[in-house]
């Protein structure tokens, strides 16, 4: 009896050690996994989408698009515009160039794991929960035949990963994504208790410089995708829009005249609303202090203000075709990522 006892203990307490884990960090093999959900994440074919489509969902028919297919002679009914008139003359006979149109598009998955990302206090980090949004998106976006490619953000930098066909792109983007995830996860972040128990301070960071530095990559993100992402690309957008404000959404401004984006606001219950009444420690991983709750005033300036800044953001993505939408780390990510794939137009 005090056997089993053991070793039903042993096994709770690994099963809970790995939960805590998977909560602050990703791998290969957990996004891999998460091609399972393609099915009830993937649009189903037929289904008309929000966004409109600038050229978009291209059928399998030969006709007019990117790639030249063939020069036969010309038949009643064709496009006038498309005789070829080198090869009219040389044979005598009118013919017309055959195009077939585009059966794939660009699919662009954008990942912040920026500092501000690895932060939670319950279910798991806004970068893990990014990251496997991220991954669920980019496997259903494969079965839609689209070439899948994106951009992940962080502290260091920029990683692109240019889109690519089926599972080899996707691969290469959850590489890309693991191995940003592990170099960009601050030291404190193997601790579940230390987030768990104590409240970090989110929106007043106390390192003015590090909170500019972030704002930066943010927008050299955008910049670089207007470079990146061709006229009409699909673009899926994970972030916690942390340093966006009026004075740098010239960039995003312009990325969403051109393209359709699905921004996916990915948050924490505690950005949103304070915890209830009381005096709690806070820090940020060096110095310690105490923040409090009680007052009703400070309690509701600070839902306002969240509540402000998403309004102000939704108000970016309006109009173009593009979409906003918001997710809790507490909330369920299956109907969320299938939300983004609905708003989004794709290959069929």
């Amino acid at each position: 009896m005090f056997g089993k006892t053991a070793i039903s203990n042993t096994t709770m307490a690994a099963t809970q050690a790995a939960a805590s884990q998977e909560s602050v960090s990703v791998t290969l093999a957990q996004l891999v996994r998460l091609r399972g959900t393609v099915r009830s994440v993937k649009r189903p074919a037929g289904r008309q989408v929000r966004a409109p489509s600038h050229g978009g969902n291209q059928s399998r028919a030969l006709g007019r698009g990117l790639d030249f297919a063939e020069v036969r002679e010309y038949n009643p009914g064709d496009d006038v515009r498309m005789i070829d008139w080198k090869v009219t003359a040389r044979s005598g006979k009118t013919h017309t160039k055959i195009y077939n149109e585009e059966r794939e598009r660009p699919f662009l998955i954008v990942v912040d794991l920026r500092p501000t990302m690895f932060f939670a206090t319950r279910v798991a980090f806004k970068s893990v929960v990014a990251a496997k949004l991220g991954a669920m998106v980019a496997w259903a976006a494969a079965s839609n035949r689209d070439r899948v490619g994106g951009l992940i953000i962080s502290s260091d930098g920029l990683r692109e990963i240019k889109p690519a066909n089926g599972s080899r792109g996707v691969t290469k983007l959850l590489n890309e994504i693991v191995s940003t995830h592990e170099t960009g996860a601050p030291g404190s972040a193997m601790s579940p208790r230390y987030h768990q128990n104590s409240i970090k301070q989110v929106v007043n960071d106390s390192d003015p410089s590090a909170q500019q530095t972030s704002a930066q990559q943010l927008v050299k993100a955008f910049q670089h995708l207007q470079r990146i992402a061709h006229t009409g690309s699909s673009i899926c957008l994970l972030t916690d829009f942390a340093g966006l404000t009026e004075n740098n959404s010239g960039a995003l401004s312009q990325l969403l005249k051109h393209n359709h984006v699905a921004a996916c606001h990915v948050h924490d219950p505690l950005e949103a609303s304070l915890p209830k009444p009381a005096r709690y420690a806070i820090t940020d991983g060096t110095r310690r202090s105490t923040f409090d709750t009680t007052a009703d005033k400070v309690r509701l300036s600070y839902e306002q203000s969240f509540q402000q800044r998403c309004e102000q953001t939704r108000q970016l993505f309006s109009g173009h075709g593009n979409s906003y939408l918001q997710c809790s780390v507490a909330d369920s990510l299956v109907p969320v990522a299938s939300r983004i794939m609905r708003s989004l137009p794709g290959s069929m």
